[in-house]
Parts: structure tokens; C-alpha cells; sequence
């Protein structure tokens, strides 16, 4: 009996040992790591490629404002140069394309940690008003493998994809939010909309996600989830 039990004790312990082990490799799927990987790209016509398998799959980056920076308008826009303005945005935006597997679908873009450090400030720069007032990381995705914009002028800038139009577009502020559930909601600046909807839904197929922070240095991780 008492072979048994300890037997019984043996057995269980491994159980509980294999399950643990799964359990943190599955809470640690790492999809890209820059510190690792390398950068991600900042070519909107040729993405970083990447496969997502089902569970967690999580991009860590940092993107970094490029040198240029300005506030301006354009011919037929506002008489006051508000419009914050980056430019060379291959520094400071991240762009890559992922799978999501036949049978599977993404039910959440989890941002688990965003640090912001300012680099083009409102002391400078005012129309990017305070880190506090801003809006943050502006992220959006397509149902295709490259996004067509530019930044090479200010009309570009503040334009959408055309050939490749988004899916979904929100701002990352903060740990905790769901990107994918900003898809599903309105877009909080005028101008855009028609672009997001709340019967979104992103199955098997190949999408292209897309970070852009012109104004801020931006270290962050999100949990792209797949089940």
C-alpha cells in the first residue's frame, strides 16, 4: 500500500510538473523579439513576415522618432500650422505581415507594456501637444501583405491606404487595452470613418499590422492571440 501511494505521489508530481512546464511555454511565445530578430521593417511595400500559431504570439519592439519634425498645413487646410508632421518614416513606424492559420482566428491584440519617452516635444514642436494630451501609437492593420503610404509630404501623411485599404485603425495609449476591440469601435479623430466596424473579424488569411509613433521613442509588447 504504501508503494502505491508513494508511486501515486511520483506520478502526480510529474503531472504537475509537465502541465506547469506547458502552461509558461505557452504564456511565452514570443512571435519577434528586436533585441533577438532584429528590427522590424519600416518598408510599408515589404513587411516583416511572420506566422502566427494558435495561442500567444508577441512582437517586442521600440520605435524610434526620425530627426525631422514640424508643424504645418497644406493648401485648403487649416490657416495655422497644427498638423504634426514626420517625415523618413522607415525610423519610427513597424510594419509586418502575419498568418493566421486555416480553422484559427485573432481574438485580440493585447498591448501588455508600452513605455513612451518624448523626443519631439510640445516645447518644440507645439502643435504635438503634452505626452499626457496625446492620443498615442497610431496602429492599424489590412487584409493584405503591404500597406501603399507614404510619408513623403503632408498630404500623404495624413492620407489612408488606397490600393491596400485597413481593416481596423486605433491608438495605443496604454498596457492593458485590446487593440482589436479599438478596430471594432469609432475611430476617435473625424474624417476616418467607415474605416472600423464592430462586425470585424480576422480569420485564416494574411494581414499586414501597422505601428506608427512619429513623435515618441515607444517600447512596447503586444500579444497578438490566436485561437
Amino acid at each position: 500500500m504504501k508503494k502505491i501511494l508513494v508511486r501515486t505521489l511520483e506520478i502526480t508530481f510529474i503531472a504537475i510538473l509537465i502541465f506547469g512546464c506547458s502552461k509558461n511555454d505557452s504564456s511565452n511565445e514570443t512571435a519577434w523579439d528586436e533585441s533577438v530578430n532584429g528590427e522590424l521593417s519600416g518598408d510599408m511595400s515589404n513587411p516583416t513576415s511572420l506566422n502566427f500559431n494558435e495561442g500567444n504570439n508577441r512582437i517586442i519592439a521600440t520605435s524610434i522618432p526620425g530627426a525631422e519634425a514640424e508643424c504645418t498645413t497644406f493648401v485648403g487646410g487649416p490657416p495655422d500650422p497644427i498638423i504634426p508632421y514626420f517625415p523618413v518614416h522607415e525610423s519610427y513606424t513597424d510594419v509586418f505581415t502575419f498568418t493566421i492559420p486555416e480553422g484559427k482566428k485573432l481574438i485580440s491584440i493585447l498591448v501588455e507594456s508600452l513605455e513612451v519617452t518624448p523626443v519631439h516635444t510640445f516645447e518644440d514642436y507645439p502643435c504635438v501637444g503634452s505626452l499626457e494630451g496625446q492620443a498615442g501609437a497610431f496602429t492599424s492593420m489590412n487584409n493584405s501583405n503591404q500597406i501603399d503610404w507614404n510619408s513623403d509630404n503632408v498630404i500623404n501623411f495624413i492620407s489612408l491606404p488606397v490600393n491596400h485599404p485597413l481593416i481596423g485603425m486605433g491608438f495605443a495609449k496604454a498596457a492593458g487595452e485590446d487593440l482589436l476591440e479599438k478596430y471594432k469601435g469609432d475611430f476617435p479623430l473625424p474624417g476616418y470613418e467607415g474605416i472600423n466596424s464592430p462586425s470585424l473579424i480576422v480569420n485564416a488569411g494574411t494581414y499586414t499590422f501597422w505601428w506608427k509613433e512619429g513623435a515618441n521613442r515607444a517600447s512596447y509588447t503586444l500579444n497578438f492571440v490566436v485561437e
